[in-house]
């Protein structure tokens, strides 16, 4: 079995299996803003709500165990709040979104109104090194609902969205929860995303992280003997089975000029996850290509006789933080025979 030691290595530098403290605790004094304060901004708007009616749960890597370490970044959380409203009387979810974010307002902590979230950051010497996103959703009728659409956002950009993030955790964690290989695959496509986008400047080129998790779940392929799980060569095969899903077009000289990929959420709104990578042509083309070469290594390191050089092929992949274990010198014996004079 090949680099067995050194993907084991690896998973432990990226993984956070526990929370960091700094994120758990802003998180914690969030969540006791949210239900200390909120029921008293929205009042200000006739709007009645106790604090025992709000829900606050995670959503995302941190409830799916997927999070990874951010070595170009800062780190970051999804806490989805969640309060009874009518969505017929308030009809602006700018406008709720915006109570939410007065409810949170504090000398230490900078707010904005994204299109799907109220994103809470903290800065320090001029820099973002924690961020916590608070996506906020309304239950009325019986169904849940997103709050969709930036601070000024035009007619059309905002709306409340059918969601269902409760039912989105279940199933993942449905087909997450026991599968360690699984689990440690997710984990390795992300780190694989981090090394490759670190430097884009435009969200919508860039994969989404929910994106890779469910083709992931839905093309896993194990692979393991009496040695243990071989996380090489699953992953390898996953991502090729990942690779089967794009729909390609190629001009009359063989280039790519078109790459397609749709993959739907398993519960409600059920909208593609890749819809705003769509948004141009070319995203969806270089994700195939990047990922297409992550592939191309992944399989020269499977095929190769020497550690050292598979080693090579996977840091390719991820970054300096696979480490690649030392070349195996042969010593040849021819030096240490004794010459033997006949005659």
């Amino acid at each position: 079995m090949k680099l067995k030691k050194q993907f084991a290595d690896f998973y432990k530098e990226i993984k956070i299996d526990e929370e960091v403290e700094d994120l758990k605790e802003k998180r914690e004094v969030l969540q006791g803003d949210i239900e200390n304060k909120l029921p008293n901004e929205l009042k200000k708007h006739g709007i009645d709500l106790k604090k025992s009616e709000i829900k606050i749960f995670d959503q995302g890597s941190y409830k799916l165990n997927t999070t990874i370490s951010n070595d170009y970044g800062s780190i970051d959380r999804d806490v989805a709040v969640m309060f009874p409203l009518n969505i017929v009387e308030n009809s602006d979810p700018r406008k709720i979104k915006a109570y939410v974010r007065d409810a949170l307002k504090h000398q230490n902590r900078t707010l904005d109104i994204k299109e799907p979230c109220v994103n809470v950051s903290y800065i320090e010497n001029g820099e973002e090194w924690m961020h916590i996103d608070l996506p906020v959703y309304a239950q009325y009728n019986g169904n849940v609902y997103l709050a969709r659409g930036s601070e000024f956002a035009k007619e059309g950009n905002y709306r409340w969205e059918d969601a269902d993030p409760e039912g989105l955790n279940e199933w993942l964690l449905g087909k997450i929860t026991g599968n360690d290989q699984l689990r440690r695959n997710i984990r390795y496509i992300k780190k694989w995303k981090q090394e490759k986008y670190h430097d884009s400047s435009l969200d919508h080129e860039v994969p989404p992280s929910i994106g890779l998790t469910l083709l992931m779940c839905k093309h896993f392929v194990p692979s393991t003997s009496a040695e243990g799980d071989d996380d090489l060569l699953s992953l390898r095969m996953s991502i090729q089975n990942i690779m089967n899903e794009f729909d390609l077009t190629y001009d009359y000289f063989g280039n790519l000029i078109k790459a397609d990929i749709t993959y739907d959420l398993p519960v409600v709104p059920f909208t593609d996850v890749f819809s705003k990578m769509k948004k141009s042509n070319s995203y969806i083309i270089k994700f195939y290509n990047r990922l297409n070469t992550a592939l191309q290594n992944l399989t020269d390191a499977c095929n190769v006789e020497s550690e050292h050089d598979a080693g090579l092929s996977v840091q390719k992949v991820f970054g300096e933080k696979f480490l690649v274990p030392p070349k195996q010198v042969s010593i040849s014996t021819s030096s240490n025979r004794r010459e033997h004079s006949f005659g």
